[in-house]
């Protein structure tokens, strides 16, 4: 069954076992809407109210709840692309940074080069709170999956075999030959700057206006239609699994949790989403896995030990009574650096 460790009394046994970890394992991130807050709130249970409501056939009321959940993200969204300045914005910009940070060092710091220099961010969430930090931590490369690229048009084309790609720098005289600590951020439901354009998804980082809550439900149906995201609905997962890029990237997340000695880390997600779930539990047969949960409270934390009670390789940490905020999750992995010379 689950471990679960509390802080910060079983901190030190978390931080050695973290460390360990960063140095020999294929390390991976999942990041839910818990990460996003307080800019975004947290979708909760948005999934669920939208299902009953179409199961119930009041598919108007339903569009309408799906417009208000996504005018909450949207709304911030806007704010960063038209660099308005909102101070939950910017705490939460804040929170990612040090993320970043953090993964940027871990990869610099590592012993090994059996392992390549990069690691992947998972995403459930829409907004663009990593582009935002990352351009103000100009020592990170971010792969979006975008190929930006000298076309005349001025496109950015999504290809998930972008995230396959190793970069080197290489000296003039020398011939040195030295691989370039790369983020991947993988969006498994899409993004509020993907933009659906005949047979493929482009970029436009462009502020758009969501309908409000009096809006014609002709207006709801088309922002929805032209939203590029895995909607929080009945259909979510025959969608991901129908449109190619979805099903790529759910592919590339099961196999990279399928690699050996695989770490998954998991911050602001509850594992509610079915289908990451059983992808998850699926991949926890992998015995060579470790799957560390950071859960919010004590309530998530019991819900979390009742979905992986069947496996022992994961692991679920708290704050004590305390909620486990994304500075506590921040702090908890700054401390487990691993170190590769001395400082």
């Amino acid at each position: 069954m689950a471990q679960t460790f509390s802080l910060p009394d079983d901190e030190d046994r978390v931080r050695s076992a973290l460390t360990r970890a960063f140095q020999s394992a294929h390390a991976n991130f999942l990041l839910g809407s818990g990460a996003s807050v307080p800019a975004i709130p947290v979708a909760g249970a948005v999934e669920q109210e939208i299902a009953a409501l179409f199961a119930e056939g009041r598919d108007e009321a339903a569009n309408r709840r799906l417009v208000a959940f996504l005018r909450s993200v949207q709304e911030p969204t806007n704010a960063l692309i038209q660099r308005t300045t909102l101070p939950a914005n910017e705490e939460t910009i804040a929170n990612y940074v040090e993320l970043l940070k953090f993964l940027d060092t871990m990869l610099s710091e590592r012993r090994t080069r059996l392992l390549p220099t990069h690691t992947t961010i998972f995403t459930t969430n829409y907004d663009l709170f990593v582009e935002a930090a990352c351009s103000r931590h100009a020592g990170v490369i971010l792969n979006d999956g975008f190929n930006r690229g000298p076309a005349l048009d001025g496109r950015a084309e999504y290809s998930s075999g972008s995230f396959f790609t190793t970069v080197f720098n290489v000296g003039h005289v020398y011939q040195y030959r030295v691989e370039v600590p790369c983020i991947n951020l993988i969006k498994l439901h899409g993004s509020l700057s993907w933009v659906k354009s005949a047979e493929i998804v482009t970029c436009s980082f462009t502020a758009r206006t969501a309908p409000t809550d009096d809006a014609d439900h002709a207006d709801v149906e088309r922002y929805i239609e032209e939203t590029a995201v895995v909607l929080p609905q009945a259909t979510k997962h025959r969608t991901s699994v129908m449109e190619q890029t979805y099903y790529d990237l759910f592919r590339i997340y099961a196999n990279e949790l399928d690699k050996e000695n695989s770490l998954l880390i998991a911050f602001g997600f509850s594992f509610s989403d079915d289908h990451i779930l059983h992808v998850t539990r699926r991949a926890l047969r992998n015995p060579t896995m470790l799957l560390v949960v950071f859960a919010f409270d004590a309530p998530a934390a019991q819900s979390l030990g009742e979905k992986f009670s069947a496996h022992n390789n994961v692991v679920i940490i708290t704050n004590g009574d305390d909620p486990l905020t994304f500075a506590a999750f921040n702090a908890v992995l700054s401390r487990s650096v691993p170190t590769s010379r001395p400082r």
